[in-house]
């Protein structure tokens, strides 16, 4: 219980004193023109919306079911998740979406790709974008599918279908996500979703609120720490998984998330003024923290009360369970399953619509007509809902969150190299990217090297290699990653210098 709070404390004095640090450093202009001001386009998706609807908008895009999801299944780690998800939260994902964003926004709210290509080089951008739309697609794929799947086990809980007619209902409920996908990334954003976000995050407080108020009831099956051995909190998975690098990769959302890097342009193409950076993007990946540390607790709760769902690997199955268990009013219950879907989709809508826009990038696709962004549309969601049902017949929903787990974290790395090399062209402090950017790295090579299905069950190919050879070939391919980086940001400021290269051309 003192772990969990604490970890909350972490998150609350990160965003007042920390978020400053970071606001301070990277020097906000009030005055400057943002793209929303100076653009004013609905059809490239930059146009002024009040701070407000822009954080809850950023906060339902970020906010997919990875804080849910991905949580529980981390909270296997045990408490220790109480304290990484907040340490991680505000000195690793935070900093990556405030610079994400803010890079973008100073940058006329260019799309991922198109900041890589700058502070980057081509084959890095080229690179990046293959991860990034393996990612988009995977994400929406296996976020479609959790959301029908928890829609389903909530009709068959209650009573409302046969068993045998839950393959018609999943249908269904695919065809009713797909036509919302349809309305909300075909419409600019500034129409429909954003009249559509006022009712979803009215269920999200609503939702959340529940869920910690009934968590507070078994607050005292909380764990601690194990100050005594304190290797033991790192050794604490029932399947024995090291938490370097698989907690990392299990928990993104909450800790750090290359798909925010993905996001982060749109917002900043609506955000009318630089100072509210801080609220909107380092605040938004706070907030998400929070729901990452409740869904945390409500896991290790759960797990406390039903130590069968221990050998389960089924995110949405374990949500149910536990849920329903620890919520004893129904309507709640399916209330906050509900959220959970409602996560999802919003998430999975906003990565179909930075799909339209990449696509539209790489090809240099006009978009300024219906027709124009109907046409974009039409096969991108043609391709989703054919992985969505392959998914369904298969085991190719597990194939799939793992690839995504992994170009997500891939992506992350590409965003924080960006900010690294964004700051160093300005000559501007870079440690406090430079740390996560070699850590997160570390992380990547650490999985692509070690996993392997006979390491754990159902993983991804990877090289398969052991673990103490995979850690030695890690920290010197971070090495690399990070001189690359600091070498190319000095490179940038010397052209800076000459004035043969600006990082702020809006």
């Amino acid at each position: 219980m003192i772990t969990f709070f604490i970890g909350l404390s972490i998150l609350v004095l990160g965003y007042l004193i920390y978020g400053r640090i970071i606001e301070k450093l990277f020097g906000p202009d009030p005055n400057r023109k943002t793209p929303a001001i100076k653009n004013n386009s609905a059809y490239e998706d930059k146009q002024a919306l009040s701070h407000k609807k822009c954080m809850l908008l950023q906060l339902l895009h970020i906010a997919g079911i990875g804080p849910v999801v991905g949580v529980i299944l981390g909270a296997k780690f045990g408490p220790v998740v109480f304290l990484i998800i907040p340490i991680g939260n505000i000195f690793a994902g935070a900093v990556h979406d405030y610079f994400s964003g803010m890079i973008s926004m100073r940058n006329g709210a260019k799309s991922y790709l198109e900041t890589s290509k700058k502070f980057l080089s081509r084959k890095f951008a080229f690179l990046s974008t293959i991860f990034m739309i393996v990612a988009l697609f995977a994400l929406s794929t296996s976020f479609t599918n959790v959301s029908t799947t928890l829609l389903n086990t909530s009709l068959k809980a209650n009573g409302l279908i046969n068993p045998d007619n839950l393959s018609y209902s999943f249908v269904f409920f695919v065809c009713v996500i797909f036509l919302y996908y349809t309305l909300s990334t075909f419409f600019p954003i500034n129409s429909f979703v954003s009249k559509m976000s006022n009712i979803f995050g009215a269920i999200l407080i609503i939702a959340t609120v529940s869920v910690l108020f009934f968590v507070l009831g078994y607050i005292k099956l909380l764990p601690e720490l194990d100050i005594e051995n304190l290797w033991n909190n790192f050794t604490q998975h029932p399947q024995g998984q090291p938490i370097l690098p698989m907690l990392f990769v299990t928990i993104a959302c909450g800790i750090i998330s290359g798909f925010h890097g993905s996001q982060n342009p749109i917002t900043a193409g609506i955000e009318s003024n630089e100072k509210n950076g801080r609220q909107t993007f380092f605040g938004m990946m706070v907030v998400e923290g929070f729901l990452a540390m409740i869904w945390a607790a409500v896991g290790i709760i759960g797990y406390k009360l039903h130590p069968n769902l221990l050998s389960v690997s089924n995110g949405p199955v374990i949500i149910s369970e536990i849920v329903r268990g620890i919520v004893s009013f129904e309507i709640l219950s399916e209330l906050i399953l509900f959220s959970v879907v409602i996560l999802a989709v919003t998430t999975a809508d906003a990565a179909l619509r930075t799909l339209r826009l990449l696509i539209s990038d790489i090809f240099r696709f006009q978009q300024r007509s219906s027709e124009d962004r109907f046409l974009l549309n039409l096969p991108i969601l043609g391709v989703c809902a054919i992985m969505v049902f392959w998914s369904n017949i298969t085991d190719g929903f597990l194939v799939l969150w793992n690839y995504f787990s992994l170009t997500n974290q891939m992506i992350a790395v590409m965003c924080l190299a960006v900010s690294l090399c964004y700051m160093r062209a300005k000559k501007k402090p870079v440690i406090f990217i430079l740390g996560p950017l070699a850590f997160l790295s570390y992380v990547v090579f650490l999985y692509l090297f070690w996993i392997s299905p006979e390491h754990i069950v159902s993983a991804p190919e990877g090289f398969g290699l052991s673990y103490p050879v995979s850690c030695a070939i890690s920290l010197i391919c971070t090495f690399f990653v990070c001189r690359y980086c600091l070498r190319h940001g000095k490179h940038l400021s010397k052209l800076a210098e000459e004035n043969k290269f600006e990082a702020d051309s809006d």
